[in-house]
């Protein structure tokens, strides 16, 4: 946890591990203030289109006054919620942001979402949406608004997909949308399926992986990695099979070895098999989160 967020009522409880449509995990939490930097540089690679349909202009850079209302919230009235999730360094890098502002003394806030380009269709928004709203009824707030550019459409979608009763209205060439929170029987419905979906995507892609990686693989017959990749490559895998070793080992069919899980190797590892000593198998989960490897 950041240094400033354990002096600040930061409500942990509303961290969270989530699984993305595609069936990966990322970590969903409030937002710290030594966050900035991760925030400029997401919006940094936004493109132009992307910027103005979030802050109605074309903003290159976020100002330091802009980065501090982000950051300096009291997870009460001001609330921001972050998506992340780690690059090849270990570094953790946000994907989507979305927070809400309480409207006067009212039990309404304006909410808003910013998620990045590149991972755009993976349900970031909707667990946004969905996480602010919880958050939001443990502050006693009951509907949510939003203005929204009529070109914003999948800031709309978010808003229509989640199940609940939507008022719309034009003024000023924006859209005024608006909801009650309180869940209802298809916003229930609406959640369970996409927790479906997405858990069903991630055990598909262990069972039916289509790249393999076997950590620990060994020239020494009779070890359990000199087995494990020899057993997929004799049962005729057809897809990718890539050998992780501090050893240099013979080249498969489809791939030269690895001395690691951080090595480039493309495409994607869906599947990562251990076969390592229990002293090396933090090192190597490690590896394989920081890789990207979809289930291990």
């Amino acid at each position: 946890m950041g240094s400033t967020a354990a002096r600040r009522g930061y409500p942990a409880h509303w961290e969270a591990d989530v699984v993305l449509r595609d069936g990966a995990a990322a970590q969903l939490r409030p937002v710290w203030e030594e966050d900035a930097p991760r925030l400029q540089r997401m919006h940094a690679e936004q493109s132009e289109s992307s910027r103005y349909l979030r802050y109605f202009s074309y903003k290159p850079s976020l100002s330091a006054a802009e980065l501090e209302r982000f950051t300096d919230v009291d997870h009460a009235d001001r609330v921001c919620l972050v998506v992340l999730v780690a690059d090849r360094s270990g570094e953790s890098d946000i994907i989507g942001v979305g927070g809400y502002d309480r409207i006067g003394s009212t039990d309404e806030a304006e909410v808003s979402f910013y998620i990045s380009d590149a991972h755009q269709g993976r349900g970031v928004g909707s667990i946004l949406l969905e996480h602010l709203a919880a958050a939001g009824r443990e502050r006693a707030l009951t509907r949510f608004s939003a203005e929204v550019l009529p070109a914003n459409r999948k800031m709309l979608s978010v808003f229509h997909e989640a199940g609940y009763e939507i008022d719309r209205s034009f003024e000023e060439d924006v859209i005024l949308v608006g909801f009650s929170i309180d869940p209802n029987d298809r916003s229930r419905q609406v959640m369970e399926a996409r927790e479906h979906r997405a858990e069903a995507q991630s055990v598909a892609q262990l069972l039916n992986p289509q790249q393999v990686a076997v950590i620990g693989s060994s020239r020494l017959y009779g070890s359990v990695g000199y087995h494990l990749l020899h057993h997929l490559m004799e049962a005729r895998f057809t897809g990718g099979v890539h050998s992780v070793s501090p050893e240099a080992y013979e080249r498969t069919d489809d791939d030269a070895s690895s001395r690691s899980m951080l090595d480039h190797i493309e495409p994607k590892i869906d599947l990562a098999v251990i076969a390592a000593e229990p002293d090396r198998m933090i090192a190597a989960v490690t590896d394989c989160g920081r890789a990207a490897s979809k289930a291990c």
